[in-house]
Parts: C-alpha cells; structure tokens; sequence
C-alpha cells in the first residue's frame, strides 16, 4: 500500500508546474499584448497620418490645377478605386515616398469621388479625394499565443468645400512679383474680420514688396473677437501662396497669433456675380442731366451744410450710364451728394480731385429716380455701386477709379456730416470723402441672412472694375481728407493668366490724414503706400463663399 501523503506531495507538485505554466502563459499574453499592441498602434497612426497627407496633397493638386499629365505625380480622376505601383501619382507619392508605405508590402489606393456625403462640397467635377493605407505587420510575443501577423488599416478623405470665409485683403494676380508692395512710412491696421486677414495668390517667391522705411502690417487686433473697437481682437492669419516664407518687413500677430504662412491661392469669390445691366437712362456730368443743381436754402433742404462757399456747388447726382464719366473737383468746386443706385461709367472714369467732397444723399433724395422700365432700376435707399466699364479706345489716366489725396475738402476744409458718413470705432464723425456701398455695404447685418438680399445688393461691393477689359489699369484710393469708403472694393480681370492684363489699387494714407476702409479690398494687385495709416475696420460676418480645401474623415 502506498503512503497517502507521498502521493499528495507528488501531485501537489504537479499542481505547481501548471500554475506556474498558466501564469507564465499569461505573463506572455500580457506582455505580448503590451508590447504588440503598442507597435500596432504607432503603426496604425502612422498609416492614418499618411492616408491624410495623401488624401490632401491629392485634393490640393486639383484645387491648384497642378494634376496635369504633363506633371511629374498627375493622376487619374477618373471614378473607381486606383492602386498604387511603380509609377508616383501625388496621393502614391505622399503615402509611399514620403511616409514609409512603399508598394512593395503595402497596399495604397485612391479613389475619385467616393460614394460618401460630405456637406459644403464645392460644385469642382472632382471636389473629393479618398486614400486607403493597408500593411501586415509581424508580431512578436503574439505570435507564441496567435497569429504571425497582424493588419493595420487607414483612410483619410479630403475635399474641396466651399466656407462663408471672405479675406479682407485678397491679392489675386497668380505669377506676379511685388503683387502685394509697401512704401512710405505708412502703417496698415486691420481690426476684426475673419480668421485670416490677408491672402496674396502669386506663386512669385517675391510676391511680397516691403521698400523704404516702411511702417508695420498690423493684425494684433484682427480676427472675429473684435467688436469693431480695435481692442480685443487677438490676431490673425497672413496667408501667401507663394513666399517669401517669412515676412520680408514688421508684422504684427496678435496675443494669441495668427501667422504668416504659405498657403493654398484662393478664387475669386466673387467671379459668379454678375455685372450690372447697361442702364438705357443715358446721363452726362452736366446740370439737368447727371445732376440738379441747388443754391440757397435749396441746398441746406437737399443735404448741402449752410456753410458751404458761395464758390461751391451743392449737387444731387442720379445714377444712370456716364458716357464721359464723372469727374469732380479741381476749378469746378463741388458738394455732391449720390442718390441710391447704379452709376455705370462707361469712359472717363470716376474721380475726384481737390476741392470736391462726396456724401450720400438722404431725404428727400434717397430714392432711386431712374424709370422702373430701366434694367438698371433699384429700389435701395442707401448705397451706391459704381461700375466702371470704359468703352474702347481706353485711356489708361482717366478710365480709372480715383480718389485723389487732396479730394475730401474745399478750400481745405472738410465738411463732416456724422448722418451721412457715419462714425468711427471711438463714435467720432468721420470727416472727408464718404462712400456708402451698394444697399448699405458689407457691414449691414441682414445683407448676409437673406440669399435674395445677397444677390440684389451685389454682395455690398462700392467699386466694381469690368473684368473683361484687357487693358491694365492702375486705380487710387487716397486720405487726404480722411477718406472712408463703406463697401467692397473690387478690381479684378477674369483672363490675367492668358493676357498678362491685370488691374491694382494703390491705396494710400497721406500727412495728418488715415484711409478707412469698411469693406473688403479684392484686386489683382495692391500697392500700400504713403505717410500715414490706413486702416481696415471689419466685421466678421461672412457674405459670401470661398473654395478651399478641408479634411473631412
């Protein structure tokens, strides 16, 4: 018989080996899982980051209009999933060259347009791009307790949307050098606005000009925090397509910044806007026909101050199409009031030189009289929209816009008026030339609520250039007298890229002077020069649209 306890101690024994045989099997697990599972999480994010960048270089190729076949990395738009080989397509370029996830082992497709709905997508044939990134990756303590090997898997898509976003400066010329050029002393402010406060298009690596003894570009106070006060706005974005990569003068951010950086060039966003109708209501600049003419108590009746010069004329001008332009100022001292509506000049320009001051008429004349039969015909009470559409042969002194550095004033005296130029952000009447955009400029908050109200106002623009004419024109915004413009200023030539053709503003601040623009500036090109500020005070209500591109799953 055997002795029951050398039996217990032998299986007691037993019992030992196993569990330390189970633990050591889960000690592996556990170890295993750790160490595997953080291997195939470093893996899986790093397929996920390539999938993005591809997804988005992809996207930005056709937002550019690079993805060309004569490019080195063009690739194929056409619907149905793409897999990656040999060949370096942009999406194949960014995922395997660039981010590790070579063809060889890996799986990397791309596809077109995929069936997913993505809200804001741009009207683009192509405006959606996904990229899928696949590897098997070995195992190591796993392996004893699973498999060998284990699949890691991403997929980033990225997407040409559009965004109510509008850029109070947008440069649009593509190639130019100095497109965006600074000179004098002056300073630029914006205040308020969106997120990013300027944006020049050129791929020009000198596309930025900062000559002389230059002042700052100053966005500390811009971005959608400000109230319009200039004091609690805290920064916003330069953006620049082309360079130089940093800012070749003084800029400043903001306590929490925005920055300067290259960025994707952005269309202009008002292309779909269409010009206005050749108003049949033919005036000339001449008493009786493009305005009336008041003397007297007549004057003070109709909005003209009781103090004006006998030398000066108190005038209420119509709009209506001006075959020889409107021109105001120099011997021919002038007090002109615009009534509401669409001025179509159609040869020597708008101007206004010293001893000419413009406001907006009130009542009794802030009503549009043009026939209701006119194509021209509008029923705003406030603003104007003045379109210039030289006739051929142009003249490239007068068939411009231009407000020149000693308009603003007769006999240099200003006349402010805070009814009908308003105020400033600290509540002071703004004095000098004031302008008034069309139904009441970008900064009415309903403009941007109502679609319909969108498309009647033309998206609050005050200066509006024919973007067909190939001639290049160079038009001036000046503050002799305190200039404040209300309204979008918008200079632009749809075929720059093919003609070479371009329009540019010159907008300047002179002595003892600042240009206030309440509105959005929006031109081929843009010089900023002079001795003194210029100063953009904005809302950051967005009224219209912009394509960009965005990352969207």
């Amino acid at each position: 018989m055997k002795d029951p306890v050398q039996k217990n101690t032998r299986e007691s024994g037993q019992a030992i080996l196993l569990l330390v045989l189970g633990m050591s099997i889960f000690l592996l697990g556990a170890v295993g899982f750790a160490i595997d599972g953080s291997h195939l999480y470093a893996e899986r994010q790093m397929a996920q980051a390539a999938a993005d960048a591809a997804a988005q270089a992809g996207i930005l190729s056709i937002f550019n209009g690079t993805n060309l076949t004569t490019s080195t990395h063009y690739f194929s738009t056409t619907t149905g999933e793409h897999t990656c080989g040999t060949s370096a397509p942009t999406p194949c370029y960014y995922a395997e060259t660039l981010n590790g996830f070579s063809s060889g082992s890996d799986t990397v497709t791309y596809e077109p347009n995929p069936g997913v709905t993505v809200p804001g997508l741009s009207s683009d044939p192509v405006n959606l791009l996904r990229v899928k990134v696949q590897r098997n990756v070995d195992t190591t303590l796993m392996r004893f307790l699973g498999p060998s090997t284990a699949t890691i898997a991403a997929s980033g898509t990225a997407a040409i949307v559009t965004a109510l976003a509008p850029i109070p400066i947008l440069v649009l010329h593509p190639t130019l050098a100095a497109s965006f050029s600074k000179n004098g002393t002056n300073d630029i402010t914006i205040c308020g606005g969106p997120a990013r406060s300027i944006q020049v298009n050129s791929s020009n690596t000198g596309s930025v000009s900062i000559s002389g003894t230059s002042g700052t570009v100053n966005l500390s106070h811009a971005g959608p925090l400000d109230s319009g006060s200039c004091t609690t706005g805290t920064g916003a974005d330069f953006g620049n397509h082309g360079g130089p990569t940093a800012y070749p003068g003084t800029i400043l951010l903001g306590s929490l910044p925005g920055v300067y950086r290259q960025s994707s060039p952005i269309t202009d966003p008002l292309i779909g806007m269409s010009a206005p109708p050749t108003p049949t209501t033919v005036r000339t600049d001449t008493n009786g026909s493009g305005y009336q003419l008041y003397t007297g108590a007549s004057a003070v009746t109709h909005g003209c101050p009781s103090t004006l010069p006998a030398s000066a004329d108190c005038r209420v001008y119509s709009p209506g199409k001006y075959d020889a332009g409107i021109n105001l100022g120099g011997s021919s001292k002038a007090y002109a009031l615009f009534r509401p509506g669409i001025y179509y000049i159609n040869h020597n320009g708008f101007q206004l030189d010293s001893n000419s001051i413009v406001r907006m008429a009130d009542s009794p004349d802030n009503s549009d009289p043009t026939p209701a039969s006119d194509p021209a015909h509008t029923t705003w009470t406030r603003g104007i929209l003045v379109y210039n559409s030289p006739a051929s042969p142009i003249n490239t002194t007068k068939d411009i816009i231009s407000v020149g550095a000693n308009s603003g004033q007769i006999n240099n005296i200003t006349y402010p008026n805070a009814t009908q130029c308003g105020t400033d952000s600290s509540g002071t009447a703004l004095g000098g030339n004031c302008f008034v955009g069309a139904n009441g400029g970008v900064l009415t908050t309903g403009l941007c609520s109502s679609p319909t109200a969108l498309a009647s106002s033309y998206y609050g623009v005050l200066f509006f250039q024919n973007r067909s004419i190939a001639t290049s024109l160079t038009h001036t915004l000046s503050g002799g007298g305190g200039l404040s413009v209300k309204g979008t200023v918008y200079l632009a030539h749809t075929s720059t890229a093919s003609d070479g053709s371009y329009q540019s503003l010159s907008l300047q601040g002179t002595s003892g002077s600042s240009t206030l623009v309440q509105g959005e500036i929006i031109s081929d090109a843009l010089s900023l020069g002079g001795t003194s500020g210029v100063t953009m005070n904005l809302n950051s209500l967005s009224c219209y649209s912009v394509r960009e591109v965005a990352l969207v799953r």
